[in-house]
């Protein structure tokens, strides 16, 4: 079994906080584990230790958090999740199993692969996201890349196709 990799590029961090309390709710969610550094305070952390996680990241951090289930359009199980960010931007990286998304039959697959990627375009539009990537860990790889979100292409039904031919090969 191989892990999918969804990245939001060049995430803005003073977007952080509403992203990760707000929309992805992670403070209400069950964690399994997690790992913060606090460069303040040079002290390990764990999620439910941080108040303020583009404080937590600030001038520059790294933080990762596995959780039990997670919603991104669709409910997905196991998802780690890895927060590397600069003085200003970042990339956050949602890694899981691919049989969270190929679980039944081919519509069923299609359904859930149209509301990961409706869930994505909007979150692109909400935070102006420059780029989301989908693939095969590590996604950023010409080989391993199946879809990427930007500016360019606004509907993906052509790109959710071909993605969900080479999924189930």
């Amino acid at each position: 079994m191989e892990n999918l990799e969804i990245i939001l590029s060049d995430f803005n961090k003073r977007e952080l906080n509403k992203l990760v309390y707000d929309e992805l709710k992670l403070s209400t969610l069950t964690l399994r584990s997690s790992h913060f550094y606090d460069n303040i305070s040079e002290e390990d952390l764990d999620f439910s230790q941080v108040k303020n996680i583009e404080k937590i990241l600030s001038p520059k951090g790294t933080g990762n958090i596995l959780i039990e289930e997670l919603q991104l359009g669709i409910s997905l199980k196991n998802v780690v999740i890895v927060f590397s960010f600069d003085e200003q931007d970042g990339d956050i990286v949602f890694n899981f199993p691919e049989n969270e998304i190929l679980k039944d039959g081919e519509d069923d697959n299609r359904l859930r692969l149209k509301k990961i990627v409706h869930f994505l375009v909007n979150l692109k539009e909400i935070y102006d996201i420059p780029k989301i990537i989908v693939g095969y860990e590590p996604a950023t790889d010409e080989d391993t890349m199946l879809i990427e979100i930007n500016h360019k292409v606004t509907i993906y039904d052509k790109e959710i196709d071909k993605l969900l031919c080479y999924l189930e090969f």
